[in-house]
Protein backbone atom coordinates (compact mmCIF):
# COMPACT_ATOMS: atom_id res chain seq x y z
CA UNK A 1 0.00 0.00 0.00
CA UNK A 2 1.40 3.40 -0.96
CA UNK A 3 2.32 5.92 1.73
CA UNK A 4 -0.38 8.31 0.50
CA UNK A 5 -3.11 5.69 0.77
CA UNK A 6 -1.77 4.60 4.16
CA UNK A 7 -1.90 8.19 5.41
CA UNK A 8 -5.46 8.68 4.18
CA UNK A 9 -6.55 5.44 5.81
CA UNK A 10 -4.98 6.42 9.12
CA UNK A 11 -6.67 9.83 9.06
CA UNK A 12 -10.04 8.31 8.26
CA UNK A 13 -9.65 5.74 10.98
CA UNK A 14 -8.52 8.36 13.47
CA UNK A 15 -11.52 10.54 12.63
CA UNK A 16 -13.79 7.53 12.89
CA UNK A 17 -12.56 6.40 16.29
CA UNK A 18 -11.70 9.77 17.73
CA UNK A 19 -8.11 8.72 18.42
CA UNK A 20 -4.86 8.50 16.53
CA UNK A 21 -3.49 5.27 15.19
CA UNK A 22 0.06 6.57 15.39
CA UNK A 23 0.55 4.49 18.52
CA UNK A 24 0.20 1.38 16.36
CA UNK A 25 3.17 1.82 14.03
CA UNK A 26 3.76 -0.31 10.99
CA UNK A 27 6.92 -2.33 11.40
CA UNK A 28 9.07 -5.00 9.84
CA UNK A 29 7.11 -7.67 8.04
CA UNK A 30 3.94 -5.78 7.57
CA UNK A 31 0.38 -6.66 8.31
CA UNK A 32 -2.02 -6.31 5.41
CA UNK A 33 -4.11 -3.16 5.77
CA UNK A 34 -7.79 -3.51 6.60
CA UNK A 35 -10.07 -4.77 3.89
CA UNK A 36 -13.72 -5.79 4.17
CA UNK A 37 -14.39 -9.52 4.14
CA UNK A 38 -12.76 -10.54 0.87
CA UNK A 39 -14.71 -12.98 -1.32
CA UNK A 40 -11.47 -14.28 -2.85
CA UNK A 41 -10.07 -14.96 0.61
CA UNK A 42 -13.29 -16.73 1.63
CA UNK A 43 -13.13 -18.89 -1.51
CA UNK A 44 -9.54 -19.78 -0.77
CA UNK A 45 -10.42 -20.79 2.76
CA UNK A 46 -13.36 -22.86 1.48
CA UNK A 47 -10.84 -24.62 -0.76
CA UNK A 48 -9.25 -26.09 2.37
CA UNK A 49 -12.67 -27.39 3.44
CA UNK A 50 -13.41 -29.01 0.07
CA UNK A 51 -11.56 -32.33 0.72
CA UNK A 52 -13.97 -32.92 3.58
CA UNK A 53 -17.10 -31.87 1.69
CA UNK A 54 -18.93 -35.13 2.42
CA UNK A 55 -18.38 -34.83 6.15
CA UNK A 56 -19.48 -31.21 6.15
CA UNK A 57 -22.54 -32.02 4.04
CA UNK A 58 -23.58 -34.79 6.40
CA UNK A 59 -22.97 -32.60 9.44
CA UNK A 60 -24.96 -29.69 8.00
CA UNK A 61 -27.79 -32.03 6.98
CA UNK A 62 -28.00 -33.36 10.53
CA UNK A 63 -27.99 -29.80 11.85
CA UNK A 64 -30.81 -28.79 9.50
CA UNK A 65 -32.89 -31.81 10.55
CA UNK A 66 -32.23 -30.99 14.19
CA UNK A 67 -33.28 -27.36 13.84
CA UNK A 68 -36.43 -28.29 11.95
CA UNK A 69 -37.42 -30.59 14.81
CA UNK A 70 -36.66 -27.88 17.37
CA UNK A 71 -38.67 -25.34 15.37
CA UNK A 72 -41.74 -27.51 15.92
CA UNK A 73 -41.69 -26.55 19.61
CA UNK A 74 -43.83 -23.37 19.16
CA UNK A 75 -46.32 -25.45 17.15
CA UNK A 76 -46.59 -28.07 19.93
CA UNK A 77 -46.91 -25.36 22.58
CA UNK A 78 -49.71 -23.73 20.58
CA UNK A 79 -51.47 -27.10 20.26
CA UNK A 80 -51.26 -27.65 24.01
CA UNK A 81 -52.69 -24.22 24.78
CA UNK A 82 -55.44 -24.64 22.20
CA UNK A 83 -56.41 -28.06 23.59
CA UNK A 84 -56.52 -26.78 27.15
CA UNK A 85 -58.48 -23.68 26.13
CA UNK A 86 -61.04 -25.76 24.20
CA UNK A 87 -61.56 -28.09 27.16
CA UNK A 88 -62.13 -25.19 29.55
CA UNK A 89 -64.40 -23.32 27.14
CA UNK A 90 -66.66 -26.27 26.33
CA UNK A 91 -67.19 -27.38 29.93
CA UNK A 92 -67.47 -30.87 28.50
CA UNK A 93 -69.16 -33.98 30.03
CA UNK A 94 -67.43 -36.08 32.68
CA UNK A 95 -65.37 -38.22 30.30
CA UNK A 96 -64.25 -35.18 28.25
CA UNK A 97 -61.55 -34.39 30.81
CA UNK A 98 -59.97 -37.78 30.30
CA UNK A 99 -60.09 -37.29 26.53
CA UNK A 100 -58.44 -33.88 26.87
CA UNK A 101 -55.70 -35.36 29.07
CA UNK A 102 -55.04 -38.12 26.52
CA UNK A 103 -54.91 -35.49 23.79
CA UNK A 104 -52.44 -33.40 25.79
CA UNK A 105 -50.31 -36.45 26.58
CA UNK A 106 -50.26 -37.34 22.89
CA UNK A 107 -49.04 -33.87 21.92
CA UNK A 108 -46.41 -33.93 24.68
CA UNK A 109 -45.32 -37.40 23.57
CA UNK A 110 -44.78 -36.32 19.98
CA UNK A 111 -42.98 -33.19 21.19
CA UNK A 112 -40.73 -35.25 23.46
CA UNK A 113 -39.92 -37.64 20.61
CA UNK A 114 -38.97 -34.73 18.34
CA UNK A 115 -36.70 -33.29 21.04
CA UNK A 116 -35.10 -36.68 21.74
CA UNK A 117 -34.31 -37.19 18.07
CA UNK A 118 -32.87 -33.66 17.88
CA UNK A 119 -30.54 -34.43 20.82
CA UNK A 120 -29.23 -37.55 19.07
CA UNK A 121 -28.76 -35.58 15.84
CA UNK A 122 -26.96 -32.82 17.72
CA UNK A 123 -24.46 -35.25 19.26
CA UNK A 124 -23.76 -36.85 15.89
CA UNK A 125 -23.37 -33.44 14.26
CA UNK A 126 -20.89 -32.26 16.89
CA UNK A 127 -18.68 -35.30 16.31
CA UNK A 128 -18.82 -35.02 12.51
CA UNK A 129 -18.33 -31.25 12.25
CA UNK A 130 -15.56 -31.17 14.86
CA UNK A 131 -13.76 -34.01 13.13
CA UNK A 132 -13.91 -32.26 9.76
CA UNK A 133 -12.86 -28.89 11.16
CA UNK A 134 -9.93 -30.33 13.08
CA UNK A 135 -8.70 -32.07 9.93
CA UNK A 136 -8.72 -28.71 8.16
CA UNK A 137 -6.76 -27.21 11.07
CA UNK A 138 -4.31 -30.10 10.82
CA UNK A 139 -3.86 -29.56 7.09
CA UNK A 140 -3.24 -25.83 7.52
CA UNK A 141 -0.80 -26.39 10.37
CA UNK A 142 1.02 -29.01 8.32
CA UNK A 143 1.19 -26.68 5.31
CA UNK A 144 2.52 -23.81 7.44
CA UNK A 145 5.22 -25.91 9.07
CA UNK A 146 6.26 -27.51 5.78
CA UNK A 147 6.41 -24.08 4.11
CA UNK A 148 8.50 -22.63 6.93
CA UNK A 149 11.01 -25.43 6.33
CA UNK A 150 11.38 -24.29 2.72
CA UNK A 151 11.78 -20.55 3.28
CA UNK A 152 15.17 -18.97 2.79
CA UNK A 153 17.30 -17.65 5.61
CA UNK A 154 16.52 -14.11 4.48
CA UNK A 155 12.90 -14.55 5.61
CA UNK A 156 14.03 -15.42 9.14
CA UNK A 157 16.52 -12.56 9.10
CA UNK A 158 13.82 -9.97 8.52
CA UNK A 159 10.86 -11.55 10.36
CA UNK A 160 10.45 -11.49 14.10
CA UNK A 161 10.11 -14.81 15.85
CA UNK A 162 6.91 -13.73 17.60
CA UNK A 163 5.20 -13.04 14.29
CA UNK A 164 6.12 -16.46 12.94
CA UNK A 165 4.85 -18.16 16.10
CA UNK A 166 1.69 -16.05 15.99
CA UNK A 167 0.93 -17.30 12.46
CA UNK A 168 1.08 -20.92 13.60
CA UNK A 169 -0.79 -20.43 16.90
CA UNK A 170 -3.20 -17.55 17.44
CA UNK A 171 -3.83 -16.81 13.73
CA UNK A 172 -4.45 -20.47 13.01
CA UNK A 173 -6.54 -20.78 16.17
CA UNK A 174 -8.77 -17.92 15.02
CA UNK A 175 -9.87 -20.11 12.08
CA UNK A 176 -11.02 -23.04 14.19
CA UNK A 177 -14.60 -22.00 14.94
CA UNK A 178 -15.15 -20.97 11.33
CA UNK A 179 -13.67 -24.20 9.98
CA UNK A 180 -15.73 -26.30 12.38
CA UNK A 181 -19.05 -24.47 12.53
CA UNK A 182 -19.00 -21.77 9.84
CA UNK A 183 -21.09 -23.60 7.24
CA UNK A 184 -23.48 -24.90 9.86
CA UNK A 185 -24.02 -21.45 11.37
CA UNK A 186 -24.69 -19.85 7.99
CA UNK A 187 -27.05 -22.48 6.67
CA UNK A 188 -28.83 -23.34 9.91
CA UNK A 189 -29.48 -19.76 11.03
CA UNK A 190 -30.56 -18.62 7.57
CA UNK A 191 -32.96 -21.56 7.42
CA UNK A 192 -34.18 -20.79 10.92
CA UNK A 193 -35.03 -17.20 9.97
CA UNK A 194 -36.88 -18.25 6.80
CA UNK A 195 -38.78 -21.04 8.54
CA UNK A 196 -39.69 -18.89 11.56
CA UNK A 197 -40.90 -16.04 9.33
CA UNK A 198 -42.92 -18.49 7.22
CA UNK A 199 -44.51 -20.10 10.28
CA UNK A 200 -45.26 -16.67 11.77
CA UNK A 201 -46.98 -15.67 8.54
CA UNK A 202 -48.92 -18.97 8.42
CA UNK A 203 -49.93 -18.72 12.08
CA UNK A 204 -51.38 -15.21 11.87
CA UNK A 205 -50.70 -12.91 8.87
CA UNK A 206 -51.82 -9.78 10.75
CA UNK A 207 -49.25 -10.31 13.51
CA UNK A 208 -46.61 -10.96 10.84
CA UNK A 209 -47.43 -7.65 9.15
CA UNK A 210 -47.37 -5.87 12.51
CA UNK A 211 -43.67 -6.69 13.04
CA UNK A 212 -42.28 -7.11 9.50
CA UNK A 213 -41.45 -3.38 9.30
CA UNK A 214 -38.75 -3.95 11.96
CA UNK A 215 -36.61 -6.00 9.57
CA UNK A 216 -35.16 -2.95 7.69
CA UNK A 217 -34.07 -1.56 11.07
CA UNK A 218 -32.37 -4.86 11.86
CA UNK A 219 -30.68 -4.88 8.45
CA UNK A 220 -29.41 -1.31 8.81
CA UNK A 221 -28.14 -1.96 12.35
CA UNK A 222 -26.34 -5.08 11.20
CA UNK A 223 -24.66 -3.28 8.27
CA UNK A 224 -23.52 -0.40 10.47
CA UNK A 225 -22.19 -2.82 13.09
CA UNK A 226 -20.20 -4.83 10.54
CA UNK A 227 -18.66 -1.67 9.09
CA UNK A 228 -17.74 -0.30 12.49
CA UNK A 229 -16.41 -3.54 13.94
CA UNK A 230 -14.22 -4.56 11.00
CA UNK A 231 -11.43 -1.98 11.33
CA UNK A 232 -11.32 -2.30 15.11
CA UNK A 233 -10.86 -6.05 14.89
CA UNK A 234 -7.93 -5.50 12.52
CA UNK A 235 -6.33 -3.03 14.93
CA UNK A 236 -6.88 -5.33 17.91
CA UNK A 237 -5.37 -8.28 16.07
CA UNK A 238 -2.24 -6.35 15.13
CA UNK A 239 -1.81 -5.08 18.70
CA UNK A 240 -2.03 -8.63 20.00
CA UNK A 241 0.62 -9.75 17.51
CA UNK A 242 2.96 -7.07 18.88
CA UNK A 243 2.38 -8.33 22.41
CA UNK A 244 3.19 -11.90 21.32
CA UNK A 245 6.26 -10.73 19.41
CA UNK A 246 7.61 -8.77 22.36
CA UNK A 247 6.99 -11.70 24.70
CA UNK A 248 8.80 -14.16 22.41
CA UNK A 249 11.79 -11.85 22.03
CA UNK A 250 12.17 -11.33 25.76
CA UNK A 251 11.95 -15.05 26.51
CA UNK A 252 14.44 -15.90 23.77
CA UNK A 253 16.81 -13.15 24.91
CA UNK A 254 16.36 -13.72 28.65
CA UNK A 255 20.11 -14.12 29.25
CA UNK A 256 20.87 -10.78 27.60
CA UNK A 257 18.02 -9.13 29.49
CA UNK A 258 19.43 -10.37 32.80
CA UNK A 259 23.04 -9.59 31.90
CA UNK A 260 22.23 -5.93 31.18
CA UNK A 261 19.62 -5.63 33.93
CA UNK A 262 16.88 -4.59 31.52
CA UNK A 263 14.00 -6.33 33.29
CA UNK A 264 12.28 -3.15 34.48
CA UNK A 265 12.65 -1.38 31.15
CA UNK A 266 11.39 -4.45 29.23
CA UNK A 267 8.45 -4.75 31.61
CA UNK A 268 7.55 -1.11 30.96
CA UNK A 269 7.63 -1.68 27.18
CA UNK A 270 5.56 -4.85 27.52
CA UNK A 271 3.03 -3.05 29.72
CA UNK A 272 2.62 -0.28 27.13
CA UNK A 273 1.91 -2.85 24.44
CA UNK A 274 -0.41 -4.71 26.79
CA UNK A 275 -2.27 -1.52 27.69
CA UNK A 276 -2.79 -0.75 24.01
CA UNK A 277 -4.02 -4.30 23.48
CA UNK A 278 -6.44 -3.88 26.38
CA UNK A 279 -7.73 -0.57 25.02
CA UNK A 280 -8.33 -2.17 21.63
CA UNK A 281 -10.18 -5.13 23.11
CA UNK A 282 -12.34 -2.81 25.22
CA UNK A 283 -13.15 -0.84 22.08
CA UNK A 284 -14.30 -4.06 20.40
CA UNK A 285 -16.42 -4.79 23.46
CA UNK A 286 -17.96 -1.31 23.27
CA UNK A 287 -19.01 -1.90 19.69
CA UNK A 288 -20.51 -5.26 20.63
CA UNK A 289 -22.08 -3.64 23.68
CA UNK A 290 -23.90 -1.17 21.44
CA UNK A 291 -25.03 -3.67 18.80
CA UNK A 292 -26.38 -6.50 20.92
CA UNK A 293 -28.60 -4.36 23.20
CA UNK A 294 -29.98 -2.64 20.07
CA UNK A 295 -30.93 -5.99 18.55
CA UNK A 296 -32.46 -7.09 21.84
CA UNK A 297 -34.39 -3.82 22.01
CA UNK A 298 -35.84 -4.43 18.55
CA UNK A 299 -36.67 -7.99 19.58
CA UNK A 300 -38.43 -6.77 22.71
CA UNK A 301 -40.36 -4.20 20.68
CA UNK A 302 -41.55 -6.99 18.38
CA UNK A 303 -42.69 -9.08 21.36
CA UNK A 304 -44.63 -6.14 22.79
CA UNK A 305 -46.32 -5.50 19.44
CA UNK A 306 -47.32 -9.15 19.09
CA UNK A 307 -48.65 -9.36 22.63
CA UNK A 308 -50.58 -6.07 22.57
CA UNK A 309 -51.99 -6.41 19.07
CA UNK A 310 -52.66 -10.11 19.60
CA UNK A 311 -54.48 -9.41 22.86
CA UNK A 312 -56.59 -6.79 21.12
CA UNK A 313 -57.53 -9.25 18.36
CA UNK A 314 -58.34 -12.00 20.85
CA UNK A 315 -60.46 -9.77 23.10
CA UNK A 316 -62.31 -8.35 20.12
CA UNK A 317 -63.07 -11.87 18.90
CA UNK A 318 -61.26 -11.27 15.58
CA UNK A 319 -58.60 -13.99 15.93
CA UNK A 320 -59.88 -17.52 15.29
CA UNK A 321 -56.73 -19.06 16.72
CA UNK A 322 -57.19 -17.23 20.00
CA UNK A 323 -54.51 -17.15 22.69
CA UNK A 324 -52.72 -20.16 21.19
CA UNK A 325 -52.07 -18.25 17.96
CA UNK A 326 -50.65 -15.28 19.89
CA UNK A 327 -48.31 -17.48 21.93
CA UNK A 328 -47.18 -19.37 18.81
CA UNK A 329 -46.50 -16.11 16.93
CA UNK A 330 -44.62 -14.77 19.96
CA UNK A 331 -42.37 -17.84 20.04
CA UNK A 332 -41.72 -17.79 16.28
CA UNK A 333 -40.70 -14.12 16.54
CA UNK A 334 -38.10 -15.17 19.10
CA UNK A 335 -36.91 -17.91 16.75
CA UNK A 336 -36.61 -15.28 14.02
CA UNK A 337 -34.57 -12.90 16.24
CA UNK A 338 -32.13 -15.44 17.68
CA UNK A 339 -30.25 -15.97 14.39
CA UNK A 340 -29.67 -12.22 14.07
CA UNK A 341 -27.73 -12.21 17.34
CA UNK A 342 -26.00 -15.43 16.23
CA UNK A 343 -25.00 -13.78 12.95
CA UNK A 344 -23.55 -10.84 14.91
CA UNK A 345 -21.35 -13.20 16.93
CA UNK A 346 -20.51 -15.12 13.78
CA UNK A 347 -19.43 -11.89 12.11
CA UNK A 348 -17.01 -11.25 14.99
CA UNK A 349 -15.55 -14.72 14.56
CA UNK A 350 -15.40 -14.27 10.80
CA UNK A 351 -13.54 -10.97 11.12
CA UNK A 352 -10.94 -12.56 13.37
CA UNK A 353 -10.73 -15.58 11.08
CA UNK A 354 -10.29 -13.41 7.97
CA UNK A 355 -7.52 -11.42 9.63
CA UNK A 356 -5.84 -14.69 10.63
CA UNK A 357 -6.41 -16.27 7.21
CA UNK A 358 -4.94 -13.26 5.42
CA UNK A 359 -1.78 -13.50 7.52
CA UNK A 360 -1.55 -17.27 7.07
CA UNK A 361 -2.02 -17.11 3.30
CA UNK A 362 0.43 -14.21 3.12
CA UNK A 363 3.00 -16.51 4.73
CA UNK A 364 2.09 -19.43 2.47
CA UNK A 365 2.42 -17.12 -0.54
CA UNK A 366 5.91 -16.02 0.50
CA UNK A 367 8.24 -17.58 -2.00
CA UNK A 368 11.67 -18.77 -0.93
CA UNK A 369 14.37 -16.59 -2.40
CA UNK A 370 16.59 -19.65 -2.88
CA UNK A 371 14.79 -22.32 -4.89
CA UNK A 372 15.86 -25.34 -6.87
CA UNK A 373 15.68 -24.56 -10.57
CA UNK A 374 13.21 -26.70 -12.58
CA UNK A 375 16.11 -28.60 -14.16
CA UNK A 376 18.23 -28.82 -10.98
CA UNK A 377 20.65 -31.75 -10.98
CA UNK A 378 21.33 -34.03 -8.04
CA UNK A 379 24.97 -33.86 -7.02
CA UNK A 380 27.09 -37.02 -7.02
CA UNK A 381 29.52 -37.67 -4.17
CA UNK A 382 31.55 -34.46 -4.00
CA UNK A 383 35.31 -34.13 -3.79
CA UNK A 384 34.89 -30.62 -2.36
CA UNK A 385 36.54 -28.19 -4.80
CA UNK A 386 34.97 -24.81 -3.97
CA UNK A 387 35.33 -21.84 -6.31
CA UNK A 388 34.04 -18.25 -6.13
CA UNK A 389 33.94 -16.48 -9.48
CA UNK A 390 33.34 -12.70 -9.36
CA UNK A 391 30.84 -13.04 -6.50
CA UNK A 392 29.03 -9.93 -5.34
CA UNK A 393 26.54 -10.37 -2.52
CA UNK A 394 24.57 -8.33 -0.01
CA UNK A 395 21.72 -9.18 2.34
CA UNK A 396 20.14 -6.12 0.83
CA UNK A 397 20.77 -5.90 -2.90
CA UNK A 398 21.71 -2.20 -2.73
CA UNK A 399 24.30 -2.75 0.04
CA UNK A 400 26.73 -5.51 -0.96
CA UNK A 401 29.09 -6.93 1.65
CA UNK A 402 31.13 -8.94 -0.85
CA UNK A 403 32.49 -7.29 -3.98
CA UNK A 404 33.61 -9.42 -6.94
CA UNK A 405 35.22 -12.08 -4.75
CA UNK A 406 37.41 -14.67 -6.49
CA UNK A 407 39.09 -17.57 -4.70
CA UNK A 408 39.46 -21.35 -4.76
CA UNK A 409 39.48 -23.98 -2.03
CA UNK A 410 40.84 -27.12 -3.73
CA UNK A 411 39.46 -30.50 -2.69
CA UNK A 412 41.34 -32.02 0.23
CA UNK A 413 42.79 -28.70 1.35
CA UNK A 414 42.16 -26.68 4.48
CA UNK A 415 41.38 -23.03 3.79
CA UNK A 416 41.10 -20.53 6.61
CA UNK A 417 39.29 -17.21 6.19
CA UNK A 418 40.73 -14.57 8.49
CA UNK A 419 39.42 -11.05 8.88
CA UNK A 420 37.77 -8.60 11.24
CA UNK A 421 34.14 -8.81 12.28
CA UNK A 422 31.87 -7.78 9.41
CA UNK A 423 34.39 -8.53 6.70
CA UNK A 424 32.17 -11.18 5.09
CA UNK A 425 33.48 -14.50 6.47
CA UNK A 426 30.05 -15.77 7.54
CA UNK A 427 28.55 -14.44 4.31
CA UNK A 428 30.94 -16.61 2.32
CA UNK A 429 29.94 -19.62 4.42
CA UNK A 430 26.26 -18.88 3.81
CA UNK A 431 26.85 -18.73 0.06
CA UNK A 432 28.71 -22.07 0.05
CA UNK A 433 25.83 -23.61 2.01
CA UNK A 434 23.39 -21.94 -0.44
CA UNK A 435 21.49 -20.24 2.35
CA UNK A 436 21.66 -17.24 0.03
CA UNK A 437 22.53 -16.68 -3.61
CA UNK A 438 24.87 -13.99 -4.94
CA UNK A 439 23.55 -11.01 -6.85
CA UNK A 440 26.41 -11.40 -9.33
CA UNK A 441 28.97 -14.07 -10.15
CA UNK A 442 28.66 -17.70 -9.19
CA UNK A 443 29.73 -20.25 -6.60
CA UNK A 444 30.70 -23.71 -7.81
CA UNK A 445 31.63 -26.99 -6.14
CA UNK A 446 33.46 -29.51 -8.30
CA UNK A 447 32.42 -27.35 -11.25
CA UNK A 448 28.68 -27.49 -10.42
CA UNK A 449 27.03 -24.07 -10.23
CA UNK A 450 25.11 -24.07 -6.95
CA UNK A 451 22.21 -22.28 -8.64
CA UNK A 452 21.65 -25.36 -10.80
CA UNK A 453 21.85 -28.17 -8.22
CA UNK A 454 19.26 -29.50 -5.80
CA UNK A 455 19.58 -28.16 -2.28
CA UNK A 456 18.93 -31.57 -0.78
CA UNK A 457 21.88 -33.21 -2.59
CA UNK A 458 24.15 -30.33 -1.52
CA UNK A 459 23.18 -30.15 2.14
CA UNK A 460 23.32 -33.92 2.54
CA UNK A 461 27.09 -33.70 1.84
CA UNK A 462 27.85 -30.65 3.95
CA UNK A 463 28.61 -30.25 7.63
CA UNK A 464 28.57 -26.91 9.42
CA UNK A 465 29.67 -26.15 12.95
CA UNK A 466 29.00 -22.60 14.07
CA UNK A 467 30.24 -20.52 16.97
CA UNK A 468 26.72 -20.44 18.36
CA UNK A 469 25.10 -23.78 17.60
CA UNK A 470 21.59 -24.99 18.17
CA UNK A 471 20.64 -28.11 20.09
CA UNK A 472 17.14 -29.54 20.11
CA UNK A 473 15.37 -30.65 23.25
CA UNK A 474 16.20 -34.29 23.97
CA UNK A 475 19.32 -36.27 24.74
CA UNK A 476 22.86 -35.80 23.52
CA UNK A 477 22.67 -38.92 21.36
CA UNK A 478 19.46 -37.65 19.76
CA UNK A 479 21.18 -34.40 18.83
CA UNK A 480 24.26 -36.13 17.43
CA UNK A 481 22.09 -38.51 15.42
CA UNK A 482 20.17 -35.57 13.96
CA UNK A 483 22.78 -35.43 11.17
CA UNK A 484 22.22 -39.11 10.28
CA UNK A 485 18.96 -40.43 11.75
CA UNK A 486 19.63 -44.01 10.65
CA UNK A 487 22.89 -44.19 12.62
CA UNK A 488 22.99 -46.79 15.41
CA UNK A 489 24.12 -46.11 18.97
CA UNK A 490 27.39 -47.84 18.11
CA UNK A 491 27.89 -45.52 15.11
CA UNK A 492 27.45 -42.50 17.36
CA UNK A 493 29.88 -43.81 19.96
CA UNK A 494 32.41 -44.70 17.28
CA UNK A 495 32.23 -41.20 15.76
CA UNK A 496 32.67 -39.56 19.17
CA UNK A 497 35.59 -41.85 19.99
CA UNK A 498 37.37 -41.16 16.70
CA UNK A 499 36.86 -37.43 17.11
CA UNK A 500 38.04 -37.52 20.71
CA UNK A 501 34.85 -36.12 22.24
CA UNK A 502 33.52 -39.36 23.79
CA UNK A 503 35.31 -38.99 27.14
CA UNK A 504 33.99 -35.46 27.63
CA UNK A 505 30.45 -36.61 26.80
CA UNK A 506 30.62 -39.70 29.02
CA UNK A 507 31.76 -37.50 31.89
CA UNK A 508 28.30 -35.89 31.94
CA UNK A 509 25.73 -37.28 34.45
CA UNK A 510 23.97 -39.60 32.00
CA UNK A 511 26.60 -39.72 29.29
CA UNK A 512 25.08 -39.88 25.82
CA UNK A 513 21.62 -40.06 27.43
CA UNK A 514 22.02 -36.72 29.18
CA UNK A 515 19.11 -34.37 28.53
CA UNK A 516 20.40 -31.16 26.96
CA UNK A 517 17.41 -28.97 27.90
CA UNK A 518 15.78 -26.42 25.67
CA UNK A 519 18.35 -25.03 23.19
CA UNK A 520 21.02 -26.94 25.15
CA UNK A 521 20.53 -24.78 28.25
CA UNK A 522 21.75 -27.49 30.67
CA UNK A 523 25.17 -27.63 28.97
CA UNK A 524 28.05 -25.20 28.77
CA UNK A 525 28.79 -23.45 25.48
CA UNK A 526 31.89 -25.62 25.07
CA UNK A 527 29.94 -28.82 25.66
CA UNK A 528 27.38 -27.73 23.08
CA UNK A 529 30.13 -27.15 20.54
CA UNK A 530 31.63 -30.59 21.18
CA UNK A 531 28.23 -32.16 20.52
CA UNK A 532 27.88 -30.13 17.32
CA UNK A 533 31.37 -31.22 16.20
CA UNK A 534 30.37 -34.82 16.77
CA UNK A 535 27.11 -34.31 14.92
CA UNK A 536 28.95 -32.92 11.88
CA UNK A 537 31.57 -35.70 12.10
CA UNK A 538 28.90 -38.42 12.14
CA UNK A 539 27.38 -37.01 8.93
CA UNK A 540 30.67 -37.78 7.12
CA UNK A 541 30.33 -34.68 4.89
CA UNK A 542 32.37 -33.96 1.79
CA UNK A 543 32.72 -30.35 2.90
CA UNK A 544 33.08 -29.31 6.53
CA UNK A 545 32.69 -25.66 7.42
CA UNK A 546 33.78 -24.34 10.80
CA UNK A 547 32.65 -20.82 11.67
CA UNK A 548 34.75 -19.95 14.76
CA UNK A 549 33.52 -23.31 15.96
CA UNK A 550 36.25 -23.91 18.59
CA UNK A 551 35.83 -20.57 20.36
CA UNK A 552 34.24 -22.14 23.44
CA UNK A 553 35.88 -25.57 23.63
CA UNK A 554 36.72 -26.37 27.25
CA UNK A 555 40.01 -25.28 28.79
CA UNK A 556 41.28 -28.84 29.14
CA UNK A 557 41.25 -29.24 25.37
CA UNK A 558 42.77 -25.81 24.86
CA UNK A 559 45.75 -26.63 27.13
CA UNK A 560 46.71 -29.43 24.79
CA UNK A 561 46.05 -27.33 21.66
CA UNK A 562 48.71 -24.60 21.84
CA UNK A 563 51.44 -24.08 19.28
CA UNK A 564 51.95 -23.60 15.57
CA UNK A 565 50.73 -26.01 12.92
CA UNK A 566 53.82 -28.27 12.95
CA UNK A 567 53.95 -28.41 16.74
CA UNK A 568 50.27 -29.32 16.96
CA UNK A 569 50.61 -32.03 14.32
CA UNK A 570 53.61 -33.46 16.12
CA UNK A 571 51.74 -33.36 19.44
CA UNK A 572 49.27 -36.01 18.22
CA UNK A 573 46.43 -34.31 20.07
CA UNK A 574 42.91 -33.27 19.10
CA UNK A 575 44.25 -30.88 16.44
CA UNK A 576 46.29 -33.66 14.86
CA UNK A 577 43.30 -36.04 14.88
CA UNK A 578 41.08 -33.42 13.27
CA UNK A 579 43.78 -32.67 10.71
CA UNK A 580 44.20 -36.35 9.87
CA UNK A 581 40.46 -36.91 9.61
CA UNK A 582 39.40 -33.80 7.74
CA UNK A 583 42.41 -33.02 5.58
CA UNK A 584 43.77 -36.42 4.71
CA UNK A 585 40.20 -37.70 4.43
CA UNK A 586 39.50 -35.26 1.61
CA UNK A 587 37.45 -32.62 3.41
CA UNK A 588 37.74 -28.86 3.24
CA UNK A 589 37.38 -26.53 6.18
CA UNK A 590 36.93 -22.81 6.09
Amino acid sequence: MSSAVRTIWRRLAAAFWGRSLADIPVEGEEEPAYRPIDAALVRRLIGWLRPYARRYSLGVALGVAMILLELLSPYFIGRIIAAATDAVREGAPADAGAIAVRQLLGIIGWWGLALAISVVLQRSQILIMTGAGERVQFDLRHALFAHLQKLSMSYYDRTRLGRIISRCTSDLGSLREINVWGLDILIKNALMMVFAATMLLATEPRLFLAVVWLTPILYAANRFYRWKAAIQHQIAREAYTRVATNLAENITGSRVVTAFHRQDWNLAVFNRLQEQNTVNNVQVARINGAFQPLIQLVGTLGRIIILLYGAYLVMSGRMPGGVAAVVTAFLYWDWFMNPILAFGNFHNQLLMAMAGAERIFQLLDTRPEVLDSPDAVSLPRLRGHVRFEGVTFGYSADRPVLHEVDFEAPAGRTVALVGPTGSGKSSIISLIARFYQPQAGRVTIDGYDLRLVSGESLHRQMGIVLQSNFLFSGTIIDNIRYARPQASDEDVERAARELGTLDAILALPEGLRTEVGERGASLSVGQRQLICFTRAFLADPSILILDEATSAIDTATESVERGNHRELIAGAGTYARLHRRFVEGGMTTG
